[in-house]
């Protein structure tokens, strides 16, 4: 999933059970994984000047590690979901292995946030066909991106910000990420972006 700036239109069919769009009422969605960290409190203040709603996937240890963000995240009305117990690759694991590491990642956010977890994504991206089944048959709903900011290469911030501006367009869900490896200037890239939009 991370090689192209859009995911190959083809893999829409490939998981049609998987969000690829923007399902909340504003034009886009921008959406950060590994969180919460350093600078997820800055966002949520963007979030606020910009009325705008985003999605934050997060990690079961960083959530422990910053409860009070969890809580401003769900007090603001923004969408809470799971990116698994671990960051690490699940390609191999075993249905139990899989939905366990899905399952206990939501029951720690659960206790954290006090709300039910519905949605959730995969590290990397790289989810086979019958593990989006299994998610479903869970009674989770899995979200994909249409957009990747490549934020996670850590490259100049005008190069980010001008990846996402070429190339965004209405509904998409965008690919940034919030957590203690974030781009050092999340915070600058996300404003610039959210103010090109006019939102």
């Amino acid at each position: 999933m991370i090689s192209w700036i859009r995911p190959p239109k083809f893999f829409r069919g490939i998981y049609p059970s998987s969000l690829w769009n923007c399902w909340l009422q504003q034009d886009v969605l921008f959406t950060f994984d590994d969180g919460p960290g350093p600078h997820t409190e800055e966002l949520l203040n963007l979030s606020q000047e910009y009325n705008v709603k985003f999605v934050f996937f997060i990690l079961p240890k960083q959530a422990e590690k910053y409860p009070e963000i969890i809580r401003r995240i769900v007090k603001n009305g923004h969408v809470l979901g799971t990116h698994f117990s671990q960051h690490r690759h699940h390609i191999i694991d075993t249905k139990t292995s899989f939905l366990n590491s899905l399952n206990e990642s939501v029951e720690k956010i659960k206790d954290i946030s006090q709300i039910s977890i519905q949605y959730c994504r995969i590290p990397y991206g790289l989810l086979l066909p019958w593990q989006n089944r299994w998610m479903n048959q869970a009674g989770y709903t899995h979200v994909f991106w249409s957009l990747d900011s490549k934020d996670y290469n850590l490259e100049h911030n005008k190069k980010v910000i001008n990846r996402v501006q070429d190339n965004i367009r209405s509904d998409d869900i965008v690919l940034f990420h919030d957590g203690e490896g974030a781009h050092p200037h999340i915070v600058q890239i996300v404003e610039e972006c959210l103010q090109s939009l006019n939102i």
